[in-house]
């Protein structure tokens, strides 16, 4: 007898009170995860940690920016250097920033240089849903997959969608798109732009860079989506997504410093049904990261990833098999001489996953040659047994490495400081045990998470280069719940966590001991009101754990009111950090005050 649907459950009580019906049937229908097993999946047997940010969850939450939708309901600790457009960052499991593989649509779109992904550029208004990828993943993903994966899924179909926000700061906000289909093609087209008159980015405790102004931020995004069906379960595709953004900050008193930074990615592919169960994607891609930067100290970075993938998805014995080749070119470029400008990496993975009675396993393998440290191998098991229909127990286990990046190999001497071409990759293994609850109106689950980073990447004692010396060990739990009585929903997340120095016993920089984010709502008729919280509990802003490092916790509370005038249409505010808490995300850095944004969405099918 086969258990209750997991995803199913889990939907059910977000959707049991919302005021459009139609929305949670259609979530019900589409019962499906892709990113946890890299091939569409039905949710109830996936044995992963996956969370799923869908369409009307980004709406409601009347975010402007990826990181801050995150942070309230990814499940992710944050950290950030000032406000709109400035450099953010995102911790997974206490994992470190540059420990996360995002992807547009499949594709990377990070900086290889600094190794890390400007997710503060890439835009909310063109993305569809977002599903994120708890524990290591570098036997699906390859490199740098040590926390998970954030892959994002941009908008397309047919219809007309619109926003217009407004908001403090003299935030202006708009986005428009569309799609249709004429005979066997598709096509749809995306397109925004935000300006706001953003607070100063820094203030006095920042003694270097200190500039008591404003650092206004400027984005422009376009995205486009083609695919003709040339046969019966055959197709070719382009997608392409476009972010330029401009963002001020405070490189010193008296200096006018900005960014100048272009995201991009574009994919062609093919995607052929090569027998019934057997599917095969060919994908040619390149993704870009370009930044410019203008002032005191002026600079130019740019990496350019061309990926080509070929991956089966096969249907036998009662298996999900999934199996491929990949193909990766990093280049780099700018004024910096690096002494080497490029590598190569090409790789061979398979996977499978299956589902039978109250048993449900996964496994997956990899294997990566780096033109750079040569080949590593890569793998993850999983196991999930239903006890009830209601609950399950899940265990999964796995390997991940983070590959150097540019700067930390090849970075030219400067101020005595220079790269370490012998650095070798960070490893790292990790594994996870859950029970899960799922009924009715009612989603609960409880996570014990632990992994252990060697070889990590630091500078020497001499403050000369970097050295693999490090090691780390983070070991958490996290308690999530969901439920749904009468008009009202409510849910929560909260994560203690130990991520600290196996070496020095101290705590990894700006990462809580405790974090989380809670919420609560009401339907009633055509309104929607709540409040929803997010926080993390004190952090130190430098390795040395000083007490003058130290940030204090902080809890932040928004709320929110939806009114929809007739389906399609709704008006919504929030007002952000409604308390006006003052905190802190990185020392010398400006947090937002109290704000507000008031938008209008519309949507024609």
């Amino acid at each position: 007898m086969s258990s209750l649907p997991w995803r199913r459950a889990a939907l059910a009580a977000a959707c049991g009170v919302l005021p459009l019906s139609q929305v949670c049937a259609d979530e019900l229908v589409a019962q499906v995860v892709i990113t946890a097993n890299r091939a569409p999946r039905a949710a109830s047997d996936v044995v992963a940690d996956v969370t799923v940010i869908d369409a009307p969850t980004i709406a409601r939450s009347a975010a402007t920016s990826l990181p801050e939708l995150l942070q309230r309901h990814g499940g992710v600790e944050i950290g950030g250097t000032g406000g709109p457009g400035q450099p953010a960052a995102v911790f997974l499991r206490g994992t470190n920033a540059n420990h996360v593989v995002v992807l547009i649509d499949g594709v990377r779109i990070n900086s290889a240089t600094a190794g890390t992904n400007a997710l503060e550029h890439l835009p909310l208004a063109q993305i569809d849903r977002i599903e994120v990828l708890r524990g290591p993943a570098s036997s699906l993903y390859g490199a740098d997959a040590l926390g998970g994966v954030i892959q994002i899924f941009t908008k397309g179909g047919p219809g007309l969608q619109a926003r217009a926000s407004v908001g403090s700061d003299r935030l202006r906000d708009v986005a428009a798109g569309g799609g249709g289909r004429l005979g066997s093609t598709e096509w749809s087209l995306q397109a925004g732009a935000q300006d706001v008159r953003a607070f100063s980015a820094t203030n006095a405790a920042n003694t270097f860079s200190f500039n008591d102004d404003r650092d206004p931020y400027r984005h422009r995004h376009a995205g486009a989506r083609l695919r003709h069906g040339w046969a019966e379960g055959h197709s070719v595709g382009v997608q392409l997504l476009a972010s330029d953004a401009v963002t001020h900050f405070d490189g010193g008193a008296g200096s006018d410093d900005l960014n100048r930074q272009r995201i991009s990615s574009v994919a062609l592919d093919s995607r052929n049904r090569l027998a019934p169960g057997w599917d095969s994607t060919l994908r040619l891609a390149r993704g870009s990261d370009h930044l410019d930067t203008e002032g005191a100290f002026p600079s130019r970075f740019t990496t350019d990833q061309d990926q080509l993938t070929w991956q089966h998805d096969l249907k036998a014995l009662g298996i999900d098999w999934v199996g491929g080749l990949e193909w990766r070119r990093e280049r780099v470029g700018g004024d910096t001489a690096y002494s080497q400008t490029s590598r190569r990496i090409a790789s061979l993975f398979g996977g499978a996953a299956t589902q039978s009675g109250a048993h449900s396993v996964e496994g997956s393998l990899r294997l990566d040659r780096n033109s750079t440290f040569g080949s590593h191998g890569t793998g993850r098991a999983g196991y999930a047994f239903d006890l009830t229909p209601a609950w399950r127990l899940a265990a999964s286990a796995g390997t991940a490495f983070r590959a150097p990046s540019f700067n930390d190999l090849y970075f030219p001497l400067s101020f005595g400081f220079s790269g370490n071409p012998q650095l070798g990759p960070e490893r790292a293994r990790g594994g996870e045990l859950a029970v899960r609850f799922a009924q009715r109106a009612t989603a609960a689950s409880l996570t014990l998470f632990t992994q252990r980073i060697r070889d990590l990447i630091a500078v020497d004692p001499t403050f000369s280069t970097v050295i693999n010396v490090n090691r780390a060990q983070i070991d958490g739990a996290t308690l999530a719940a969901r439920h749904a009585v009468g008009s009202w929903r409510l849910h929560g997340e909260l994560t203690r966590q130990d991520a600290r120095d196996v070496d020095t016993g101290l705590r990894l920089v700006r990462r809580a001991r405790v974090h989380g984010r809670a919420g609560m709502s009401a339907a009633a008729g055509p309104w929607e009101l709540g409040v929803d919280l997010a926080g993390a509990g004190a952090r130190f802003d430098n390795a040395a754990n000083t007490p003058g490092s130290r940030m204090g916790g902080y809890v932040l509370a928004d709320v929110f009111a939806r009114w929809t005038l007739q389906p399609g249409l709704a008006v919504s505010g929030r007002v952000r950090n409604a308390l006006d808490k003052a905190y802190e995300l990185a020392q010398g850095y400006n947090t937002a005050p109290r704000q507000f944004v008031l938008s209008v969405d519309y949507a024609a099918r």
